[in-house]
């Protein structure tokens, strides 16, 4: 298990932890050289998992209020740093330092009040971890090289290991051109695996194009919500979307098999909070929930091979296989299955099975022009004369076969919604908050860019955020009477700014009224499993009833749906 680079490690965790300050009695490293009043002491912390050999060195550092790791670099067991790396802050989010970060951190560390090269730092921290690891039952490391670059291959030579004589130059020179390959293959893979970090780095990347900051809004300004006898109202939150399915395409943690056998596993979509507006019940509030079904035929004689393929496909597959030979694939097929399922004596001749099928299916009503017509219908088709049985039994006996019609669920849809609000300000105040409510929806829909500034170029498109509607009542309590709706992306907003018919509008140009009308759908399917109290727990959403100062805490997208209430 690699070292822990989180900023709160488990108590059951194999990581042990020191730091290279003033504890530990022999150098003080320090990041950030204080400013008296200004920057704090911060030390750079060193990890160590005794029973793999990997290390870590960290700072912390309180970024918005929120403690967070800062990881200068990581080792694997044989010693290779890798600079920068990933670790979840006190809110548990992921939080990504990059390369270059992790080595301008570097170069602001001081050693006893003195400037550190690289290199020292990297010799400190190894000696420090060295120490811890011993100290904690594990084995001496093995010796960090100074300056190596990340992911290059290295043969790294444990301390007090002699090095291995040179006498045979043949044996040298294959044995070098064998390394050689093995590294160039070895780095030919590591190019076009995509890491963690550097998925993370490309989503954090998409997410810098949003535009300035999406505010909260309110309307109207003289409301009671969430009041104890408050109106009926609907939050609207705005989070960044995190691929649900990302971590069946990139996760290295998955075990690809479970896929199959289990089906994909689905994340909450809900990545971030970022605003919320608080708007009126809107007057056109109606669901309608439905699912694909479709019509499906299967022939009795379709139906028939089909079994018999089921119970015996060497037998049946392998008459219909041959059959084709002479263009009689499917009749073969049936006959096969025919003389199977009407048990047929096995010991007679192919010929003689075939004999008794006939005079079975004459036996029967219609199965003698059955038997005789799917016949005539393969011969004139190796004639090249195309006509079905079924039409010539329509034509000749004003009939046609069975085709055991059957209404067949075929998939699940998606559902949309659309929802409209009337507003009309009264003041600057309320105006003011209008306008934001408008760009919450506008700005928060719109796909994103790699460089945040207007006009830039960007290489890809970051997805838009996505939305979660609750209808609520007084206390802010959820509304049991009318429907949840799932997290759901906004794919149309409209702004009708003459609802009237007319321009009318106070001083500045400001709009007496606006009709918004935004048109929602929702991201995932309901199943009747979504009916239960029973939610799976990393996407259970749990701010039902909370306050709002709560609002912006990581939250799942499912609800406990109890007995009583409508449901989806």
């Amino acid at each position: 298990m690699p070292v822990n680079t989180d900023l709160d490690v488990p108590a059951d965790s194999n990581t042990k932890i020191t730091t290279i300050g003033e504890a530990t009695g022999e150098r003080v490293v320090v990041v950030d050289p204080p400013i008296a009043g200004i920057n704090p002491t911060r030390y750079v912390e060193v990890r160590v998992d005794p029973t793999d050999g990997t290390t870590a060195a960290i700072s912390m550092k309180t970024i918005n209020g929120v403690a967070t790791p800062q990881v200068l670099y990581t080792t694997s067991a044989d010693g290779t740093p890798t600079f920068g790396g990933k670790g979840k802050n006190e809110n548990g989010n992921v939080v990504i330092t990059t390369e270059q970060d992790a080595k301008d951190i570097i170069a602001t560390i001081t050693i006893n009040e003195q400037s550190a090269t690289q290199n020292q730092v990297i010799s400190n921290v190894f000696a420090a971890a060295n120490k811890l690891s011993t100290s904690s039952g594990g084995g001496a490391l093995v010796s960090t090289t100074p300056g190596v670059t990340p992911g290059a291959t290295t043969v790294p030579v444990v301390p007090g290991q002699a090095e291995q004589s040179n006498n045979d130059s043949a044996n040298a020179t294959i044995t070098d051109v064998g390394d050689k390959l093995k590294d160039f293959v070895s780095n030919l893979f590591q190019n076009v695996t995509l890491s963690d970090v550097q998925r993370e780095n490309l989503i954090n990347d998409l997410s810098k194009g949003k535009g300035d900051d999406i505010k909260s809004g309110v309307y109207p300004s003289d409301n009671t919500y969430g009041e104890i006898r408050g109106q009926d109202y609907v939050t609207i939150d705005q989070f960044l979307l995190q691929p649900p399915r990302g971590d069946q395409i990139f996760g290295s943690n998955q075990n690809p098999v479970l896929d199959v056998i289990k089906g994909s596993k689905r994340l909450s979509p809900l990545k971030k909070f970022i605003a919320q507006v608080k708007l009126p019940m809107p007057n056109n509030i109606s669901d309608s929930n439905s699912v694909a079904w479709g019509e499906d035929i299967m022939n009795n004689m379709s139906a028939t091979i089909t079994q018999g393929i089921m119970q015996n496909p060497l037998a049946v597959g392998g008459a219909g296989i041959v059959g084709n030979l002479v263009g009689l694939g499917p009749q073969a097929a049936f006959l096969a299955a025919g003389m199977q399922n009407e048990g047929i004596d096995g010991n007679k001749g192919a010929a003689a099975r075939a004999q008794r099928l006939g005079q079975i299916l004459n036996e029967r009503p219609g199965g003698q022009a059955l038997a005789k017509v799917q016949g005539n219908a393969a011969i004139l088709g190796m004639l090249g004369v195309n006509v079905s049985p079924e039409s010539i039994l329509s034509r000749g006996f004003g009939v046609v076969p069975n085709s055991n019609l059957e209404l067949l669920f075929n998939n699940v849809t998606l559902r949309s919604f659309q929802f409209s609000w009337r507003m009309s300000p009264r003041d600057e105040e309320e105006a003011l908050e209008v306008k934001k409510i408008i760009r919450f929806f506008k700005q928060g829909m719109a796909a994103k860019t790699v460089q945040n500034k207007a006009g830039d170029r960007s290489l890809y498109l970051g997805s838009p955020n996505v939305f979660r509607l609750q209808y609520r009542t007084a206390g802010g309590r959820i509304i049991e009477g009318v429907n949840r709706i799932k997290p759901c992306a906004v794919v149309g907003t409209a702004v009708n700014y003459t609802p009237d018919g007319s321009w009318a509008a106070y001083d500045e140009g400001q709009p007496v009224s606006c009709t918004l009308s935004i048109q929602m759908k929702e991201l995932e399917p309901v199943f009747a499993s979504d009916y239960s109290e029973n939610v799976i727990g990393n996407r259970q959403s749990r701010d039902v009833g909370r306050n709002n100062s709560d609002i912006g805490k990581r939250d799942g997208d499912l609800y406990r749906i109890k007995p009583e209430e409508v449901g989806y």
